[in-house]
């Protein structure tokens, strides 16, 4: 911890030993657990107020990752905050800095979080919740793993939760969700099936909604295909036997009626003479304006498929725009993260492969940038030809209307003409509107080859054999439990036990049937249960490997026989023998399994003081006789 005036207090623990921090009530013990939570990216600080609260401005913890120093410092948020967002996070840190001038924020909570995941190990994950439940599929990270490091004081002695922030909302869930993987019993190409199965599903509802939206369009576009025709064989635009066979049929007989058609002039005299003139010319400007249209139909299309390849295009380019991020020139190792500088299970393409890459894609851009231009300049000329062809025709066909007028013969002729002119107008408006396409023949194909992928990786997944696995986790749990309760005494421990991961509790086995750790009795029961879970635990992930924090913390675990209010400078003579040795058997207990598992680090903080050599040298502070988290110098300042 840092003071505001640059001061720092240190304490500092044996790495894969017992560690115990002795002393009375109100020195500050208990923070060493909540320092280290909120340190380790917890969205609130759990720092009791107080003196810690009131004089220290930064927290920090230094963790050693096989050698490495990971420095995590967070700012004090101070009396009655909740939390800061001042996090500050560094590698290969040899020594904690002697003063607090150099913290400032360098990553957030969530880049925290996700920094220290990758240093466990922790690969891609994702657990699926059974189909009827309603909750989301969670991702195991560092944010689960330290769930099964710690245990508060109040947690420790709990009946009913057995681990860390179990009792809020929706931990117990991601407790459940998580410890699968956690203890193994699910490997990570079981996960990376599971990614795989989870895409294909999404990419086949995908096609499964654009196939029936495509049907669905198609059979609009039909029946609206069919009643023009309809229209068009009344008006005599078509032959009175046109039947068409299916919706690209109907398109065929509709782009055929609507077609420019002619009034027969041949008996016009008068003001009627130069009529089949005007026709001929009213005919030829519908054609250069229907050919024009199509040309503005297939710009536009152009357009659009060259907007939706530019799109794809930058977000490839954004992703290999890393290599700003790499020596530039391209000799330094591909194991290593340009980011962070960490070791890479998976080698990183090279320069000179990523610069390739980025080159494709950026000429493929130049090229699309260039074309834009000329497709805007093109559609530009091509609307303004409409506008002109558009006038010429109201121009003939105002000519057309008047010299019939004039003409008490063609007016008979006029009816038909414009009731058929309106029938083709509406013909042709569909046809440059309505989406005429029929679903493409790739989409079945597709859509098969979707369902075969996604069942043969449902054989992949085999839910019977991931199931058994994780009994085989929990049963080896279960019998390290039993050992460890038998060797504490506790009620119950002569029966087979077992962590119940459905309700995240730890089951007695007896003749009368199972028995719950909430229908135990006494604390000496409820702490000692916690303690031989957690050890049974961490034994499991030691000994498969699994990315998890290689330190338990415990705070007050000899509370049931030894409460604050008996303590006697930490030493347990004044004790019921029972007491006595219950307390000596749970620290030994502890002593023993570091022992046994010597990257396993064990933080205990509680008032006893042991006699025992072996406890003497387990002490990392006794914090009496004034001596206490907060130095005494804080205080008066």
């Amino acid at each position: 911890m840092y003071s505001p005036e640059g001061e720092r207090r240190d304490v500092a623990f044996k790495l894969g030993a017992l560690n115990i921090v002795t002393g009375k009530s109100k020195t500050g013990k208990s923070a060493l657990l909540d320092i280290v939570d909120y340190c380790w990216g917890r969205d609130e600080c759990t720092v009791a107020e107080g003196a810690i609260r009131r004089t220290a401005s930064w927290f920090a913890v230094l963790f050693d990752h096989d050698g490495e120093g990971i420095l995590i410092a967070r700012k004090n948020p101070g009396p009655a905050g909740k939390k800061s967002d001042e996090v500050f996070f560094k590698r290969g840190v040899e020594a904690v800095p002697d003063t607090d001038a150099d913290f400032e924020k360098n990553i957030t909570e969530e880049g925290l979080r996700a920094q220290l995941s990758s240093i466990l190990g922790i690969a891609e994950n994702v657990n699926i919740p059974e189909s009827t439940s309603t909750r989301d599929p969670l991702q195991a990270s560092s944010r689960h793993a330290i769930l099964f490091c710690l245990q508060n004081q109040d947690e420790i002695a709990n009946r009913r939760f057995l681990f860390h922030r179990q009792g809020e909302q929706f931990f117990p869930a991601a407790i459940r969700d998580s410890l699968p993987y956690f203890m193994g019993a699910v490997d990570e190409d079981h996960f990376l099936t599971v990614k795989r199965y989870q895409d294909a599903r999404t990419r086949l509802r995908r096609l499964e909604r654009d196939q029936a939206e495509a049907v669905a369009l198609s059979r609009q576009t039909s029946s609206a295909a069919l009643a023009l025709i309809d229209e068009a064989r009344r008006s005599r635009l078509l032959p009175a036997g046109a039947a068409p066979q299916d919706t690209r049929a109907a398109v065929a007989l509709l782009r055929t009626a609507g077609r420019p058609a002619g009034m027969d002039f041949e008996n016009a005299g008068g003001s009627g003479a130069d009529l089949p003139a005007l026709d001929e010319r009213r005919r030829g400007l519908l054609t250069e304006l229907q050919e024009i249209r199509d040309e503005i139909g297939d710009i536009e299309r152009l357009n659009k498929e060259a907007s939706a390849f530019e799109t794809e295009a930058k977000e490839q380019e954004a992703r290999l725009a890393s290599i700003g991020l790499v020596a530039h020139d391209g000799h330094g190792p591909n194991d290593v993260c340009p980011v962070c500088d960490s070791r890479l299970s998976v080698p990183v393409p090279s320069v000179t492969e990523i610069r390739a890459s980025l080159a494709g894609i950026q000429k493929q851009l130049q090229s699309v940038r260039r074309d834009a231009p000329r497709l805007q300049e093109r559609m530009a000329a091509l609307e303004a030809r409409r506008a002109v062809v558009s006038e010429q025709l109201r121009g003939v066909q105002a000519s057309i209307a008047q010299r019939i007028q004039e003409n008490e013969r063609l007016r008979a002729a006029q009816n038909q003409f414009v009731e058929q002119a309106r029938v083709a107008g509406r013909i042709a408006y569909y046809l440059e509107n309505a989406d005429t396409t029929a679903p493409t023949s790739q989409l079945p194909s597709q859509i098969r080859a979707l369902r075969a992928e996604m069942e043969a990786l449902q054989q992949a997944l085999d839910a019977n054999a991931a199931e058994e696995r994780l009994t085989t986790a929990l049963n080896l749990v279960g019998r390290d439990l039993t050992a460890f309760a038998t060797d504490l005494g506790l009620e119950h421990g002569n029966h087979p036990l077992r962590l119940d991961l459905k309700n995240l509790s730890v089951i007695a086995d007896t003749d009368d049937g199972p028995l719950s750790l909430a229908q135990m009795g006494s604390g000496e029961n409820w702490v000692g249960y916690h303690v031989a879970a957690h050890l049974s635990l961490h034994k499991l992930f030691r000994r498969r490997n699994r990315p998890l924090p290689r330190f338990l913390m415990l705070d007050q675990p000899s509370q049931a026989h030894y409460p604050p209010d008996r303590d006697q400078n930490g030493l347990i003579e004044g004790l019921a023998d029972d007491d006595q040795e219950a307390v000596r058997k749970l620290f030994k207990l502890l002593h023993r399994f570091t022992d046994d598992t010597p990257d396993m680090q064990i933080i205990v903080s509680d008032h006893v003081e042991l006699l025992d050599e072996w406890f003497r040298d387990a002490i990392a502070e006794r914090w009496r006789d004034g001596i206490a988290l907060i130095p005494v110098s804080w205080l008066q300042d």
